[in-house]
């Protein structure tokens, strides 16, 4: 994992990039904001472009003005990791133990990300609100917290915990299709 820190703050310093621009995505759904993944011993903090569609993800990681940018794209069998030099393929949960030294259920990722329990996997522990969306659930030893809800019940706040590792995402734009 120091590895990809240390990998990271370096094209942080020496990198900068242009990403494309922020998508429309008539069948499915992007949003923009930040990422914090804090760890045992390391906090990661980055810009996060998410774009969703029932084929898959593309998501954009970066540092200040564009430096640093790292691509994960791919679905729940296929996982790809573009960052600088680096350029990785295959299994999800093989590649982020080879990159990362930690895993992450993607193929669960791809409901929580739209704020609702992973049809895959038995969900526990829902709480809804007044209005019936999804304040927060249990899932794959996983516990997720939805907060600060639009008028149209979307959230804005996501945070995503297993263990000591969690993973909180503040959403600040949203294109969206139903």
């Amino acid at each position: 994992m120091k590895q990809l820190v240390l990998m990271l703050a370096t094209m942080a310093l020496f990198a900068c990039q242009t990403l494309p621009p922020f998508p429309e995505s008539p069948t499915g759904m992007s949003i923009q904001g930040r990422i914090k993944i804090t760890l045992p011993d390391e906090v990661i903090s980055s810009n996060l472009r998410w774009t969703q569609t029932q084929a898959g993800f593309d998501a954009y990681l970066w540092g200040a003005m564009g430096a640093g940018t790292t691509r994960l794209h791919g679905n729940a069998e296929t996982l790809n990791i573009e960052s600088g030099k680096i350029r990785a393929s295959g299994p999800p949960d093989e590649i982020l133990h080879d990159q990362l030294g930690w895993t992450f259920p993607v193929e669960l990722l791809l409901s929580w990300v739209r704020g609702k329990p992973s049809e895959g996997s038995a969900a526990h522990a829902v709480k809804r609100n007044d209005q019936g969306v999804v304040e927060s659930f249990r899932q794959a030893g996983w516990s997720l917290e939805f907060a600060e809800f639009d008028d149209q019940g979307r959230y804005s706040r996501l945070t995503a915990a297993k263990g000591d590792l969690s993973v909180f995402v503040l959403v600040k734009e949203r294109v969206e299709s139903r």
